[in-house]
């Protein structure tokens, strides 16, 4: 979680990738989540059925495909900017182990294009492409 910490700019409770498993800088990433049953959405979403919100599978896969790479020392942040073709095709619940996987399709102009994947027992749960651009902390202070 320390090498996660270190690369990721994001804190608890907002951190969705437990492990890296396989990486080769620059081009791909397979890593893992564990769903617990203290997650801060568990409760609310649904008490009676807890599955994980689409919105955090998403995050999950934004925050693995941003540990494809080294932590750039320019101090650039990430910022995701389009979500595309994204398809759920199984709910994701609590005890659940999250295979999260990346690959960059293409990196030119500022922009990164990346096709990832999350599933659950060797069973696809979501996957789709998101988009991310780079930017400094100041100029999205402006």
């Amino acid at each position: 979680m320390e090498e996660i910490k270190k690369l990721l700019p994001h804190r608890e409770p907002f951190i969705f990738v437990d492990e890296i498993l396989e990486r080769e800088e620059g081009k791909k990433i397979i890593a893992s989540k564990k769903i617990r049953n203290d997650e801060f959405w568990v409760k609310a979403h649904f008490p009676d059925l807890p599955v994980m919100p689409g919105v955090l599978i998403v995050e999950a896969l934004a925050q693995a495909s941003l540990l494809i790479f080294d932590k750039n020392e320019e101090d650039l942040f990430p910022i995701f900017v389009k979500i595309e073709n994204f398809v759920f095709k199984k709910p994701i619940f609590p005890s659940n182990l999250l295979i999260l996987k990346s690959e960059v399709l293409f990196k030119k102009m500022g922009f990164i294009k990346f096709k990832v994947s999350a599933s659950v027992d060797d069973e696809t749960a979501a996957d789709g492409i998101i988009f991310a651009t780079l930017k400094r902390k100041e100029e999205l202070l402006k």
